[in-house]
């Protein structure tokens, strides 16, 4: 919040349920209490972008963005995946001019809130205390946000499979290609059709393009996507293929 309030022109508001709100043109930054517990919102709004900390014991510094979801419920936030990689652009864009020592990269679907019935995306400086009081790394999100906020990028909406917890290779896609992912359900997640049904009904857009990490899958599950993919008149692709069109183009 605080280099939100630094680097753009916010003014204080005054809005009921709130700790702390500033307006600056279209955007609201409020600071509400526990906001993977929240289960709706005190004021009206089309989209909700998430300031965070990113915690692991790694202490790794990061940079990530992602959807919410408590998958093992089945209970998914709606998705924006324009916003997504707007955040995710941003970031690595600012990294680089910034010339800071993080990685950036989107990580799978995790913890809520899931109740919300607009949009909600997680930008977060990681991965321990270190990060946290940088205070460049806390205005490479700042800005990064205001940008996903007020100039959201577009592309093919999709959904992204398999790989480990931080998305490597989807990362990678939404970076270099026009798809933007929204939910990723990673390799540790039994895949069946009501969950993959759940996913294209909570992006925004109704995602009909799937793209798989395609050696972060094992085979039955990737025979499965595809199976699903054809039910739901949807487009599994591997990532590689698509980074492939891209290297392609490119000589």
């Amino acid at each position: 919040m605080a280099q939100l309030l630094e680097f753009f022109d916010f003014k204080r508001a005054n809005i009921p349920k709130v700790i702390a709100a500033h307006v600056c043109d279209d955007v609201l930054a409020a600071t509400v209490d526990s906001v993977v517990q929240l289960t709706s919102l005190p004021v009206a709004v089309e989209e909700v972008i998430v300031a965070s900390r990113h915690a692991s014991e790694s202490g790794k510094p990061a940079l990530t963005v992602h959807a919410p979801g408590e998958i093992e419920k089945r209970e998914l936030a709606v998705a924006s995946p324009p916003t997504i990689k707007s955040a995710l652009k941003a970031l690595a864009r600012m990294r680089d001019e910034f010339e800071l020592a993080y990685e950036v990269s989107l990580e799978a679907t995790h913890h809520g809130p899931t109740k919300l019935d607009v949009p909600v995306t997680f930008v977060e400086v990681g991965s321990s205390q270190k990060q946290w009081q940088d205070k460049k790394a806390a205005e490479v999100a700042a800005r990064a946000i205001m940008e996903a906020a007020t100039s959201p990028v577009n592309g093919q909406h999709a959904i992204g499979f398999g790989g480990p917890h931080y998305a490597p290779r989807h990362t990678e896609v939404v970076l270099r290609t026009d798809v933007c992912v929204g939910h990723i359900l990673p390799k540790y997640v039994k895949i069946d059709e009501g969950l993959v049904k759940l996913a294209m009904q909570r992006t925004q857009g109704k995602a009909k393009l799937f793209v798989l990490d395609w050696k972060g899958l094992d085979a039955g599950t990737r025979a499965e996507i595809m199976r699903i993919a054809t039910e739901f008149g949807a487009t599994a692709v591997r990532e590689h293929q698509l980074l492939k069109k891209v290297s392609d183009s490119c000589r």
